[in-house]
């Protein structure tokens, strides 16, 4: 028989092409046979929609190939799927060895079978490709028969996934399914059988129920925003300022936002501090650019210098600033007001202080109270301020929070270690009680008398052969050792109450919204040099101050009290209140946001 010409071929062998197809169809159930055309075209997909720059491999993993595998698997016939597979693979001139390899790897038949077949698809018996010795692949959800197990599933895997560590993995969640489907059914395992419930049907049933396997860095973390002591402080703190808001000036909920005065006798002023770094390098995350004339920039970081100022929450302007007659005022009875003072620089008429980090020192607990003082007494003389309580907002760093002593500072004989000179404390009778905690005279003069000799002096009553642990534990709720941070002994002394945020919260300080105003103002504007920063950081205040973003701040703190008020968790607050990146679980200090004043 002549040969036929090459065109004839091609047509011939695309007509019995054609009626394989017609064969298979008939030979494969369509369970969606009913689909409509707008079903259709659901399925198709906007190709300008996708990145092609994106880099394939970086995100698809074997884990996702196997996991669509399995689902594939699971709603057709294992051997087309395969052998599909496998033929493609050929077809790219993928070696034999590399094509067994990946179709173990995903869970497809080896390289082997999938080659008989296609041997028999291509030149052998088609009916005898269609036909399942096996019966076909019958998938019976197996969950529809064990409900109650696919809810303990599922509970397992969201506690496993809420654990720090990232050693949950989907065998973890077919091996737990297994010991409690034989738990449930009371039937004896055979040692050599396989899970009842596969590693790839796992992974499925973890995407199904929506859980993600994605990068671990990227996750927002957790730090105990939750945790029992923080939410007791945090409710104690919003009922105190809820119970007390007629007292303060608070914020209108109109789209222009107002200044609503205190309705109660004593009204009080709100103020709010924090600490925050200005570095040169930092620039705006996206800009305009024109093809590929990109200008050059500076990859470091640049200088810094850390900014400690404090938001005031009153008609009078959101920054503390005195008038020439008042800081004159403040002169003739505080005339150390003026002078310069080592390694700080502070604005003129204001409390606002600023340190050149990596020059000077740093915003330490000596610092910080020398600022503090110098604000007391600014506000002696601001005359909107008069008559008025001053409130003060801190969060909770150990600049703060530290004490003069405690009783980890003090060992428990005569000698040791010791990093006070008095202890004073207010007795049952109101008052003013002083121990000296080095021997002034007799033959230990010069030593520390360490916490064995003091409670004596306290008259505390000790059992014999008392160990360190259990004598600090019983001095722990005298008089003596509940002491106070110093910035509340400092604030006492000018009559200003302090109060501590929880620790984590800083979605209750507004001057947070501050600095994120400022920064994003900077590196929109700036050159990356450093003198060009210090000049954005005053015009960054003063447009904050003009566009009144102030009044959204503060209108947004109490939005947050009412909200922790009604129930909500930390989480929700963010959502609620704090921008788009804040819609995952947890966010960090850095990704608040102004975005939903």
């Amino acid at each position: 028989m002549p040969k036929l010409p090459r065109r004839r071929s091609h047509s011939r062998n695309v007509q019995i092409s054609l009626r394989r197809l017609h064969l298979l169809d008939k030979a494969v159930d369509h369970s969606n046979e009913s689909s409509t055309e707008s079903d259709d075209e659901e399925m198709k997909m906007n190709e300008d929609s996708f990145d092609m720059s994106k880099n394939y491999n970086d995100q698809v993993t074997l884990n996702d190939i196997s996991d669509i595998f399995e689902l594939c698997k699971n709603n057709s016939s294992y051997k087309f799927i395969s052998v599909l597979l496998y033929m493609s693979l050929r077809h790219f001139k993928i070696t034999w060895r590399d094509c067994d390899l990946f179709m173990k790897e995903i869970g497809a038949l080896s390289s082997q079978t999938c080659q008989k077949w296609t041997d028999i698809f291509i030149s052998g018996d088609f009916n005898q490709f269609c036909t399942d010795n096996r019966g076909g692949k019958h998938i019976d959800d197996f969950y529809e028969g064990f409900p109650d197990l696919e809810l303990e599933a599922k509970l397992f895997a969201v506690e496993r996934c809420r654990n720090k560590s990232a050693d949950f993995t989907a065998w973890d969640l077919a091996n737990f399914v297994d010991q409690k489907y034989y738990e449930i059914t009371k039937i004896t395992k055979d040692k050599n059988a396989n899970f009842v419930r596969s590693i790839q049907s796992c992974r499925l049933d973890l995407r199904r129920w929506g859980f993600r396997f994605d990068s671990n860095t990227k996750r927002p973390y957790f730090e105990g925003h939750e945790r029992p002591e923080i939410v007791t402080h945090r409710e104690t703190l919003i009922k105190y300022f809820l119970e007390k808001k007629d007292h303060f000036y608070t914020i209108s909920n109109d789209e222009n936002p107002l200044w609503i005065l205190p309705s109660k006798d004593s009204p009080s002023v709100l103020i709010f501090h924090d600490e925050s770094t200005f570095r040169s390098g930092e620039v705006s995350p996206k800009r305009w650019l024109f093809n590929n004339n990109a200008p050059l920039f500076s990859k470091g970081r640049g200088r810094s210098v850390m900014i400690s100022d404090y938001l005031v929450m009153h008609p009078s302007g959101p920054f503390l600033t005195l008038s020439d007659k008042e800081y004159q005022q403040a002169l003739v009875l505080y005339p150390e007001l003026a002078d310069d003072v080592d390694d700080v620089t502070y604005v003129e008429k204001t409390a606002t202080a600023s340190i050149k980090v990596g020059y000077d020192s740093y915003f330490d607990n000596l610092t910080i109270l020398a600022q503090f003082e110098r604000l007391f007494k600014l506000l002696q003389f601001k005359s909107e301020f008069k008559h008025h309580n001053i409130e003060v907002i801190v969060d909770n760093a150990t600049t703060h929070t530290a004490k003069p002593y405690s009783l980890s500072d003090f060992g428990k004989s005569i000698g040791t270690r010791c990093t006070t000179d008095t202890i004073e404390y207010v007795d049952s009778q109101g008052q003013l009680q002083t121990i000296d905690c080095f021997f002034k005279s007799g033959p230990n003069n010069g030593l520390s008398k360490g916490l064995l000799e003091i409670s004596k002096e306290l008259n505390v009553k000790l059992p014999p052969k008392v160990k360190l642990e259990q004598l600090r534990e019983i001095l722990a709720n005298h008089p003596a050792f509940k002491v106070i941070s110093r910035l509340e002994q400092l604030a006492n002394k000018y009559n200003v109450k302090i109060h501590f945020l929880p620790k984590f919260h800083c979605e209750l300080n507004p001057i947070e919204g501050v600095w994120c105003y400022q920064k994003q103002f900077i590196r929109k504007n700036t050159d990356q040099t450093y003198k060009q920063m210090l000049k954005l950081i005053p015009q960054s205040r003063e447009i904050f101050t003009t566009r009144q973003v102030h009044l959204k701040l503060f209108r947004r703190f109490w939005r947050t009290l009412h909200a922790y008020s009604d129930g909500q968790t930390y989480e929700q607050v963010l959502k609620s209140f704090y921008g788009s990146f804040c819609s995952a679980t947890v966010q960090s200090h850095r990704r608040i946001t102004n975005t939903n004043l």
